[in-house]
């Protein structure tokens, strides 16, 4: 029997997910949330094999729900059962671990097929998603390939301003001018070949780069920092 739980701001969605799981056998709702909050504090009360979420809820979306249970080790498959299909929500998801995406115009055949393989560690993906997954990855691909044109100061100033900091303030957390932070902003931009700051910090956020801790990004860093230095020394 596969414990399931389901996340969806719409009760009346919610008692259509529920009819429809009841008709299998193996399979029983144990809970219901309303939103992510909700669903944290249901999720590790049941510890589901299953949960059914949906990416746009109020307090707490998808995205963030995904983001805590990993940082709370709670190993239940996730299926995002969703009416968007935006595809960098839906990338950023399956590199947080979702192995389950389903379109709320799925129909139960697709809905069942996707928790009978995730159950198994497999992965499911609606034909109508698959393609922008592809399209959202070939592109992260291509962003990745231009953040290894960066420095490794230029990476620890995008880094930086992807958590928010000013010019100023990237300046004394690195111990830098603040004309000297500028300069590196400029060429970092130029680089990326993009227009300001906002999108370098978008562009951050979208491969994954932001998202590392300090404690990850000093240690990339300084291994960067010792490449270039012994690169430099051998030319």
């Amino acid at each position: 029997m596969l414990k399931v739980v389901v996340v969806d701001d719409h009760k009346l969605f919610r008692d259509g997910l529920r009819r429809v799981l009841e008709l299998e056998p193996d399979l029983r709702v144990v809970a219901e949330a309303g939103d992510g909050e909700e669903a944290l504090t249901v999720i590790q009360e049941h510890l589901p094999e299953i949960v059914l979420f949906d990416i746009n809820m109020p307090r707490v979306d998808g995205v963030q729900l995904v983001r805590e249970l990993n940082n709370l080790k709670i190993r239940s498959a996730l299926i995002a059962v969703s009416a968007y299909d935006d595809e960098d929500c839906l990338a950023t998801l399956s590199a947080e671990g979702v192995l389950g995406f389903v379109l709320k115009s799925s129909g139960r055949t697709e809905l069942i097929a996707a928790i009978r393989s995730v159950s198994r560690g497999q992965s499911y993906v609606d034909p109508r998603v698959a393609g922008k997954l592809m399209t959202s990855f070939a592109r992260r691909k291509n962003e990745n390939d231009l953040l290894g044109e960066l420095t490794s100061r230029e990476k620890e100033i995008l880094y930086w301003l992807a958590q928010g900091l000013s010019n100023n303030e990237v300046a004394k957390r690195m111990v830098l001018s603040e004309k000297t932070v500028k300069n590196h902003v400029s060429h970092m931009l130029k680089k990326l070949d993009i227009r300001d700051r906002t999108q370098a910090a978008i562009m951050a956020w979208k491969v994954g780069f932001a998202q590392l801790s300090p404690d990850t990004l000093e240690h990339v860093i300084g291994n960067e920092r010792y490449s270039e230095e012994a690169r430099s020394e051998a030319n």
